[in-house]
């Protein structure tokens, strides 16, 4: 009898690392595989009067966005080697997910954000840390590949302030002067912000499965595109580096991207023309809750802004109501307080 209590305790405790999570928040969500616990990002989109969470990275297998370190020029890939466990929690705006070793946790926090002026949550925050268990110092280059696929269907892969349709690889290095890095889809977009720290030290837009094969770095040619024929065909990505770092003993390493969600990619693209970055920045990149609004999915400024908090709350309502035995009150209470900004915006008196 004890037997069989210990292995059911077992299988409820497996159970609950390997159940996914899902965060909501604004007009962007996270979630993690329930198999392989990769994060998945979101935006909410509006198509014919329909509420719905459009992927914003390569949804069909997780695996192909990943992360990749090289501790004393050792190379491991998270997720796909056994010196590293793979365990997941929820944090209070977003997901984090911990890879263990023996000599270092690697951690990757995905926290819902508010970007570029907005005043409810239409981007990410992505931290790497690395913790250094031993006693002696470590070096350490980190490398996230994001499987961008967005514009693969329409052959716009991926757009620059500087040019708003790449058809080949290339490197950007953080002096490079570029603002963002976009992929632009049909119904959704993404940018990768790269005008200020925190950012990796390059990023290299390359074929994904070239990018993926490499051991580590890529070195990215001029004038291949995003082809690998017969394997990866008309398939992009990006690669984020950070250069090496000497973690001390017992030490932490931390390193960011942000990542701005916006609308349909041509909407998009001229908005982050016209609006990024916007003014009264502060000194994490982001602005005052009183500058620049949201990336809009259609028009312009303001009228839109409202637009995309009236849909994030009415999708939070649904949300609510769909799970309201386990709606806790502090949901109910952001809600609600959601709902009072809004009505003070809108003029509306009680």
């Amino acid at each position: 009898m004890k037997r069989a209590v210990i292995f059911f305790t077992m299988v409820l405790m497996l159970v609950g690392v390997g159940a996914a999570l899902d965060v909501r928040e604004g007009l962007v969500r996270v979630a993690t595989d329930d198999l392989t616990l990769r994060p998945m990002l979101y935006r909410l989109t509006n198509i014919a009067g329909k509420s719905k969470y459009e992927p914003l990275w390569f949804s069909g297998d997780p695996r192909t966005s990943f992360i990749a370190i090289s501790v004393d020029n050792r190379i491991y890939r998270m997720g796909s080697t056994q010196e590293y466990q793979t365990t997941q929690r929820r944090i209070q705006n977003g997901v984090e997910i911990e890879y263990r070793s023996l000599t270092n946790r690697v951690t990757q926090r995905i926290m819902l954000a508010a970007l570029a002026g907005s005043r409810v949550a239409n981007g990410f925050i992505i931290q790497l840390e690395v913790e250094n268990y031993t006693s002696r110092d470590m070096k350490v280059m980190l490398k996230e590949v994001c499987d961008t696929s967005l514009g693969e269907s329409s052959g716009n892969h991926i757009a620059l302030a500087s040019n708003s349709r790449v058809t080949d690889e290339m490197m950007l290095s953080a002096d490079s002067g570029e603002p963002y890095i976009i992929s632009p889809g049909q119904n959704a977009s993404i940018a990768l912000l790269f005008d200020a720290a925190p950012r990796p030290d390059s990023v290299v837009i390359a074929n994904w499965k070239r990018l993926s094969d490499a051991k580590f770095f890529y070195d990215s040619a001029l004038m291949r595109g995003f082809t690998l024929a017969p394997y990866s065909i008309n398939d992009s990505a990006l690669g984020l580096y950070w250069n090496e770092r000497v973690v001390p003993a017992k030490g932490v390493l931390k390193v960011e991207s942000r990542w701005l969600s916006g609308g349909p990619g041509d909407e998009f693209i001229q908005w982050l023309a016209q609006n990024y970055p916007p003014k009264n920045i502060d000194e994490r990149g982001q602005a005052t809750v009183s500058s620049a609004a949201v990336p809009p999915s259609s028009g312009g400024a303001n009228f839109l802004l409202d637009i995309e908090s009236v849909r994030a709350l009415i999708a939070r309502i649904d949300s609510a109501i769909t799970n309201i035995d386990s709606l806790s009150d502090e949901e109910l209470q952001s809600i609600l307080s959601e709902l009072d900004e809004l009505e003070s915006r809108a003029g509306v008196s009680k």
